[in-house]
């Protein structure tokens, strides 16, 4: 399977127009991916419901929060993960569900700093591949595209009063996306 992905930096400011057109267009539920303890995930019938929006609590976007989007109709299947301990974890993840995609939210992690996310999807399916589209074609009208990031306006204010926009906090400032 060859993935498709959108790279961006916004915060809760950029982030609020886009998901509103979104959710007006298409009829989605979320579920937080990652692997966990229990077999057990909230639905989030609007990314509005995630207090979070346009925060981290990271500053590595490997290890920022990200999200299963997938259409209403469709259902989510969790993965059981054997553990070498013995037990299972549980992971909720684009493996067993082809028709999600995968939203890793970006945002402020401290003031001066403001840590990337993306929009992607590693299947073919096409209810996975409308969703990409749909979501990353309202990303693409509204933000500015710099290096390889599509940066929302109020990101690109932080930008230009001197923030860092970063993937990871501690890599060296010539890793930072510039103007």
């Amino acid at each position: 399977m060859k993935g498709k992905q959108l790279y961006y930096f916004a915060d809760a400011v950029d982030m609020d127009p886009i998901f509103k057109k979104f959710e007006q267009i298409e009829s989605v539920q979320y579920f937080q991916a990652g692997m966990f303890d229990l077999n057990f995930t909230p639905i989030f019938t609007s990314i509005f419901e995630y207090k979070d929006l346009g925060k981290v609590s990271s500053g590595d976007w490997n290890h920022t929060d990200s999200f299963l989007i997938i259409q209403k109709e469709n259902h989510i299947n969790v993965r059981e993960v054997p553990q070498k301990k013995g037990g299972y974890k549980f992971a909720i993840d684009q493996m067993n569900n082809p028709k999600s995609i995968v939203f890793k939210v970006a945002g402020i992690l401290k003031d001066g700093i403001l840590v990337g996310g993306y929009v992607g999807t590693i299947s073919n399916d096409e209810d996975s591949l409308k969703l990409f589209k749909s979501l990353t074609l309202l990303i693409k009208k509204e933000f500015k595209k710099i290096g390889n990031f599509y940066v929302g306006k109020d990101a690109q204010q932080k930008l230009a009063s001197g923030w860092r926009l970063v993937t990871n906090e501690k890599s060296p400032k010539e890793y930072d996306l510039s103007l």
